[in-house]
């Protein structure tokens, strides 16, 4: 599904966001919480929430609970860009 996913606005700075602020280190894309990603945007938590589930459902996401920070503490859960995500990102810039 991923290779022809329809992306709406919202999904796409989402997806922006997964991908060039919170990067990745050759295919594996780091974690990041609605958050800094809300902040970034300036979308409502239910809207960052539903871009998020939305990727996922399409494979250009990730979740993962049990997540924990550089410095050893526990971070929760958050959402990562998959390969097939950048890869729909770059597609839509052409």
């Amino acid at each position: 599904m991923a290779a022809n996913a329809r992306i709406n606005p919202k999904e796409r700075v989402v997806l922006q966001q997964l991908i060039e602020v919170y990067g990745y280190t050759g295919d594996k894309f780091w974690f990041t919480h609605f958050k800094p990603i809300m902040e970034a945007t300036g979308l409502s938590r239910s809207e960052v929430r539903r871009a998020c589930r939305s990727l996922r459902r399409k494979g250009l996401a990730e979740y993962s609970r049990g997540l924990w920070a550089d410095d050893g503490q526990p971070a929760g859960a958050g959402y990562a860009a998959t390969p097939a995500g950048r890869k729909a990102l770059e597609d839509l810039a052409q």
